[in-house]
């Protein structure tokens, strides 16, 4: 499993490497995609989710990416995180039943800086 999160994490490295700082969420999304493919990391985009309450079902959230069935991996494109976006991908892997996630900020001279690892 830590193979798998140090390949996606260098995918997402290898997009940054290229594009760097400043793009919209949705063209490094897209970039992440095709750098998953190369480097043949199964994954899903845009994948969705059953939210239910008191076991009705709500709605259904859209999760960026479940990276092996294994991993969520949210991109963003902000000035900085704040506290919601650490919460929304906490929110989105108990939705997914997926113990890890990774929230990954583009926006960012060093990618480093960006990346936050997150565990339930």
């Amino acid at each position: 499993f830590e193979d798998l999160i140090r390949e996606t994490i260098g995918c997402c490295i290898a997009v940054h490497r290229e594009l760097g700082p400043g793009l919209l969420e949705g063209i490094y999304s897209r970039a992440v995609g095709l750098e998953l493919a190369a480097a043949g990391i199964a994954f899903e985009r845009e994948k969705r989710y059953a939210v239910t309450y008191r076991g009705t079902h709500l709605c259904e959230q859209r999760l960026d990416f479940v990276v092996d069935d294994r991993l969520v991996l949210e991109i963003k494109a902000v000035e900085y995180l704040v506290p919601i976006h650490h919460s929304q991908i906490l929110s989105y892997m108990r939705v997914a039943q997926l113990q890890a996630g990774l929230l990954v900020n583009f926006n960012v001279a060093v990618l480093r800086d960006g990346l936050k690892r997150k565990v339930l």
